[in-house]
């Protein structure tokens, strides 16, 4: 079995337990320490080795996050190193948050500007999004700054990009010119 469907059936399950408990709140933020810690190169590639033994990860994940986050939590991770899986724990983090974001119908965007947006611009952005048709209750916008770009905007959300940028109308426009 893929390492994807595993980390999305693990994932499921957290998120099902979570939610039945009633700590989808804190176990939500407890996965954002998750990963934010799994940015650290050493916790990343401690996980991955096959040379470190599972209760080993498991105390340094325990001196890491023990009274920092909700029991639940160590109890997944500790289910997790019991059966082998810690390996594909950020994978299941990554994928926590995709399954929360869909029952909590939020839609993920990236908004790619040359500069920085201000807040105008990305309330704009969402309020168009929303009126736009979707199903998403609520849009939750990440906004990157590339220079590349020249102008304008690309987003990209469900799959789909629209490109809006400088850059892009530029090549277009060269490409139009040659083809005469």
């Amino acid at each position: 079995m893929s390492s994807k469907r595993i980390a999305t059936r693990y994932a499921k399950s957290v998120l099902d337990l979570a939610m039945e408990q009633g700590k989808l709140d804190k176990i939500k933020g407890d996965f954002e320490q998750l990963k934010e810690a799994f940015k650290n190169r050493d916790l990343y590639l401690m996980a991955q080795s096959p040379i470190i033994k599972g209760e080993q990860k498991m105390d340094v994940f325990k001196a890491i996050f023990e009274n920092k986050v909700d029991a639940l939590t160590i109890m997944f991770m500790e289910v997790l190193t019991n059966k082998g899986r810690e390996k594909i724990l950020p994978e299941i983090v990554n994928e926590f948050f995709s399954q929360y974001q869909q029952k909590m119908g939020i839609l993920a965007v990236k908004m790619t500007t040359a500069v920085p947006a201000d807040e105008a611009i990305l309330a704009s952005a969402k309020a168009k999004i929303l009126s736009s048709g979707t199903s998403a209750k609520q849009v939750e916008i990440q906004n990157i700054v590339n220079p590349d770009i020249l102008g304008g905007f690309q987003l990209e959300y469900d799959g789909k990009v629209y490109d809006a940028s400088v850059a892009t109308y530029l090549r277009n426009l060269n490409q139009n010119l040659r083809k005469q």
